[in-house]
């Protein structure tokens, strides 16, 4: 009897090792991996901008224009078959709005960006007038977003974080500075929405009273809204 209770309490442990070695052979393939592992979005100096993205191993990405939305949509799905992990594509700005959406049908993840910024064709005019020379926002897989820009010669750049409406500034004005290469690293909180302004402070002659005046104005451009769902 000794001996055929321990034979049972032998086979039920191996049963036991051999199911939790089971379960640990399928948690990898548990996981929801993210299909878009980042993405870069820049605006070169002539205005135009593009998309660099960067996906995982064997996903298919297919992209097309939303009328309905004008929005610019990037679904990514898993494939058999080995796929580009680097993929760029030209984007273009409708009506000083640039939309694009990122469907990730691997992690079940959707996420938005949208830039306010005047388009190519409308810019050509006045690009000599601006602060900002280039710039590219780009996300991490750790859910932060760097920030990359240049600009031009005589730009003073002053960083503010707007506390009443929860956006980060970054100002610029003409003033005597030497740096023209800034970065900056940024945190979306799960479930909040990330905004970035870039702010440009305009001062204009105006005649009054046989005297001069200076107005100051400002405008803000380029604007960049990310947001997140089913974090």
């Amino acid at each position: 009897m000794k001996i055929t209770k321990l034979a049972s309490l032998l086979f039920v442990a191996g049963l036991t090792l051999s199911s939790c070695s089971s379960n640990e052979n399928l948690l990898p393939e548990q996981e929801n991996v993210n299909a878009l592992k980042s993405y870069k979005i820049k605006r070169d100096a002539s205005g135009a901008y593009s998309i660099d993205l960067d996906v995982d191993e064997n996903v298919k990405t297919t992209s097309f224009k939303n009328d309905e939305t004008n929005k610019n949509e990037f679904h990514f799905y898993e494939s058999d078959n080995a796929t580009s992990r680097k993929q760029s594509k030209e984007l273009l700005i409708d009506d000083q709005e640039l939309s694009i959406g990122f469907v990730d049908n691997r992690s079940n993840k959707t996420s938005n960006i949208s830039i306010i910024d005047d388009n190519i064709e409308m810019a050509k005019k006045n690009l000599e007038d601006t602060f900002l020379s280039e710039y590219s926002i780009t996300s991490n897989e750790d859910g932060t977003y760097d920030l990359d820009f240049t600009v031009k010669n005589q730009t003073t750049v002053d960083f503010v974080y707007n506390e009443e409406v929860n956006i980060y500034e970054i100002h610029l004005e003409k003033g005597k500075s030497s740096e023209l290469n800034f970065s900056r690293n940024f945190t979306k909180l799960e479930g909040e929405v990330l905004r970035i302004d870039f702010v440009n402070h305009f001062v204009n002659e105006a005649k009054s009273n046989s005297y001069n005046r200076a107005k100051t104005t400002s405008d803000r451009k380029p604007r960049m809204i990310i947001q997140s769902f089913n974090e």
